[in-house]
């Protein structure tokens, strides 16, 4: 029996999405354990896991990131435009694994 693709967001991939785009640098400039942002990511997956793959856009998925920014730094207006691209790449990120157009990833041996 085959599985659907795109497979709908789990856990353990947002969690790896949100780490890998590190928006505050805590990870890559501070050292800070890789597991920094893992209640930004709980809160995005939850706020998520019911998305059809049709709504797995960024368009929706950035005010979601915008809100659990807002609320885990504590920053609005300046300091969240300064994030702004980084959320909207982390969103990006989001759709091509799991939105509309997701197509299977294939791991290579480079």
């Amino acid at each position: 029996m085959s599985k659907p693709w795109p497979p709908p967001p789990d856990l353990e991939s947002i969690k790896e999405l949100v780490r890998d785009a590190d928006v505050e640098g805590f990870i890559e400039i501070h050292e800070a354990p890789s597991d920094e942002y893992d209640g930004e990511a709980e809160a995005l997956f939850q706020s998520i896991k019911n998305f059809s793959t049709a709504d797995l856009l960024t368009s929706n998925l950035t005010p979601i990131l915008d809100s659990i920014w807002r609320r885990s730094f504590n920053v609005d207006g300046d300091e969240l435009l300064l994030r702004a691209s980084a959320l909207e790449s982390l969103a990006q990120q989001i759709e091509r694994f799991f939105g509309p157009e997701a197509k299977p990833q294939v791991r290579t041996n480079s």
